[in-house]
């Protein structure tokens, strides 16, 4: 006990004298010729908007917004989104385009019935059955028979075992549809597979071959590639988890990446109809006795300008069929691959092994993968714990914010569990909000804030997101709800000390009785606690984990790109310090880095701060979440030069992007950040140290690579749905 009392009274001098520092920095950022050019130019434009009868607000980060009778119009982003996946899941495609389903069979008579029962079950018509049955023994035989009857399915019978390269030539040349899938008949096939094949065959004219997720398919296996001993994983499934659950969760995960690698696994193979008629079928003489015919495939395909896809939001089972015991399988891929080198070249083999290997963006879903089934638990225990619980967000913000994000992305995960959870905002800011967050899959609530009390009492708890809003639930205080303050910073340190802004947001942490105080890193909950005396729950970091992730491959070495927000509304985040730095760094490197800026409207008076900066850096405006999430899947460095953050939620997304970063000592940021392993962890107050961090980074490739690599493997896993559940734990403890 006095070991921790030690503990912490250490962790408070220490965020004693971080706040003392960072509003010694503010104060010399509020006393800037910048700063103080830019409250001239907006006293002036406040008054030219005054006489044209408008009014102005304050949001919830002091930032003022002007008003007018209509929303404005000009467009969120100067970056190209297109092409950013989905964060929601896509659901299957309806396509009525002819497709074949070629099933190859020799024995295995069980696998063949769980095989031809789940494609049945689960496929959605239209297709065609092409039953392939190479030589079958008597009782396989007679049941392809009776199921080519049943079924209407065409059945082609080999007396004698061709192998499986002449089998599937046969379906192939006896099949008529677009879409042609080969499948062999140690699959069990999941509700919605097929359209989830074409869905990705069709988001691309490009894309000529697609294959599935599996338990066990070399690169298409997940979680585990390779087993313990080296070999390829079986993935057995835990027990109670069906095939059909794995699916289900894979497909409601997030929208598909849609992987391209070089070689996909013949066990469960779309092929379009176009490639077919490009390619011929498969090469029999080379690979008649089977394995090797898909590789070859593959590589022919890409040689005549297809590309190779995974659907990631597909899963079907692969049993590794008893027609082949293991030790003939083995021989078999041997003599497949010494021929595939003969015919194609180790190099270009071993270049396409490498990318399947450790692509980023497979390596990113394998990862994501191994969480899948703690997620799925996560959520069936907030539904079985708090379903039908109403949760009301007061949210009074006008633009897109690292705070809002939070809040919507974790009320969305509340909802995956049974929770109503709503946002709640004024009238006078909603055509702003609505602008920026067009589609926040929440329903949104409106009302004045003097009027939320009466308005809010039929909830089971209302939430403050901000200072100022405290003060409007404190009424609700032993009238039904409970109330909570989502703590997302230290916010007296954005005011004068002593000013009134600053008294009323120290103390907004007691503004009601039985407050809940909720944070998300341990350093906020130590500086409420230095500087409130009362404690919060720490629910942990999060980020829109479905949204900001790899998906492409990391850029090219060189140049170096780095990217860094530059604020000048919100002067913790040093704007004139990171400008300084990123021009030392151009003056430094020139062309071997590719610098971009965002964060502020190039035509408006934010651009002020930046104008010393070249004019090869790439000013890219405000940018949306799939902006953002462009910009970062293209960045080696992102560099967040801010005085201190109390969590840091664009580091957070840059790293769950695949880039690394630069990230202040000071504040939260360690919750996720590791210093030499993922990230740089500097003191920011010294431009010095910040310009010596990104130096190493630009000129060491390893040290890059490394941390770059190991970002997103270590923060995929703060998804919004564990920090959701833990409010509700916080919030609704007796449940």
């Amino acid at each position: 006990m006095r070991r921790e009392l030690q503990r912490t009274r250490s962790e408070l001098s220490k965020t004693r004298a971080e706040l003392e520092e960072v509003r010694r920095v503010l104060r010399a950022v509020e006393a800037s010729r910048f700063w103080k050019l830019r409250n001239l130019w907006w006293r002036t434009k406040e008054r030219a908007f005054a006489l044209l009868g408008l009014t102005d607000r304050m949001t919830q980060d002091t930032t003022r917004v002007l008003v007018p009778a209509e929303p404005p119009e000009p467009p969120l982003s100067a970056a190209d989104p297109r092409g950013v996946p989905s964060a929601a899941p896509v659901a299957p495609s309806r396509s009525a385009a002819p497709v074949d389903i070629v099933v190859c069979i020799h024995d295995a008579y069980d696998d063949v019935v769980a095989c031809i029962d789940s494609v049945v079950s689960h496929t959605r018509p239209p297709y065609t059955l092409i039953l392939v049955d190479d030589g079958s023994a008597t009782k396989t035989r007679d049941h392809v028979e009776h199921l080519a009857r049943a079924l209407s399915a065409v059945r082609i019978r080999n007396e004698e075992a061709r192998g499986y390269t002449l089998a599937a030539n046969q379906g192939l040349r006896a099949s008529t549809g677009e879409y042609v899938v080969l499948l062999n008949s140690d699959t069990v096939v999941t509700p919605g597979w097929l359209g989830r094949l074409i869905g990705c065959a069709e988001s691309d004219p490009a894309i000529g071959l697609v294959g599935p997720l599996s338990n066990c398919a070399s690169w298409q296996s997940v979680p585990e590639v390779f087993d313990a001993a080296g070999d390829w994983a079986e993935n057995p499934l835990p027990t109670g988890v069906t095939p059909d659950a794995i699916a289900s969760a894979l497909g409601a995960m997030s929208g598909p990446v849609y992987p391209r690698i070089p070689f996909l696994n013949g066990f469960c193979l779309l092929i379009k109809r176009a490639t077919i008629e490009a390619l011929g079928r498969f090469d029999e003489e080379t690979f008649g006795r089977g394995y090797g015919e898909e590789n070859d495939y593959a590589l022919r395909a890409r040689a005549a300008g297809f590309a190779l896809a995974v659907a990631d939001d597909a899963y079907v089972v692969h049993r590794q069929s008893r027609s082949y015991s293991h030790e003939r399988r083995k021989l078999l891929s041997e003599a497949a691959g010494a021929a595939l080198n003969r015919k194609h070249g180790g190099a270009l083999i071993e270049e396409g092994v490498r990318v399947c290997r450790s692509g980023r963006v497979m390596e990113a879903m394998r990862e994501r993968s191994r969480l899948l089934l703690d997620r799925r638990a996560r959520i069936a225990r907030g539904r079985e714990r708090f379903e039908g619980k109403r949760v009301l967000f007061v949210l009074p913000v006008t633009e897109r914010g690292g705070g809002a994000n939070v809040v919507i992305s974790e009320a969305r995960a509340m909802s995956l569990m049974g929770v109503d959870a709503r946002l709640l905002n004024r009238p006078e800011f909603l055509p702003f909000f609505e602008r920026h967050y067009p589609e926040p899959g929440l329903p949104i609530e409106s009302a004045p804030l003097d009027r939320l009390a009466e308005f809010a009492k039929s909830f089971d708890a209302v939430i403050a997101t901000v200072n100022t809003s405290v003060a409007a639930i404190a009424p609700l205080a032993g009238k039904g709800p409970v109330l909570g303050y989502y703590v997302q910073d230290f916010e007296p340190a954005f005011y004068e000390a002593g000013s009134p802004a600053w008294s009323a947001a120290l103390a907004s942490y007691t503004g009601a009785p039985g407050l809940v105080r909720l944070t998300k890193t341990e350093w906020n909950r130590a500086a409420v606690l230095e500087g409130a005396g009362v404690d919060c729950t720490v629910i942990g970091p999060s980020y829109e984990a479905d949204l900001f992730r790899p998906y492409r491959e990391a850029p090219v070495s060189s140049p170096v790109k780095i990217a860094a927000m530059v604020r000048p509304s919100t002067p913790r985040r040093q704007p004139e310090l990171t400008v300084d730095v990123l021009g030392r760094l151009h003056a430094r490197f020139g062309e071997r880095v590719a610098i971009t800026v965002f964060g502020f409207d190039p035509a408006g008076p934010d651009a002020e701060v930046a104008k010393e900066l070249p004019a090869t850096v790439t000013r890219a405006g405000l940018l949306d979440g799939a902006a953002l999430a462009a910009l970062f899947n293209d960045t080696h460095v992102f560099a967040d030069l801010s005085s201190f953050q109390a969590m840091g939620l664009t580091a957070l997304e840059a790293l769950g992007c695949g880039a690394t970063a630069v990230v202040p000592r000071s504040g939260g940021a360690n919750a996720f950040a590791r210093h030499e392993e993922n990230a740089l962890v500097v003191d920011t107050l010294s431009a010095d140290a910040c310009f010596q961090a990104l130096c190493r980074l630009v000129e060491d490739d390893g040290l890059r690579s490394r941390l770059m690599d190991r970002g997103y493997r270590d923060v995929c896993r703060f998804h919004p749905v564990e920090p959701a559940l833990r409010i509700l734990e916080a919030l609704f403890p007796e449940c």
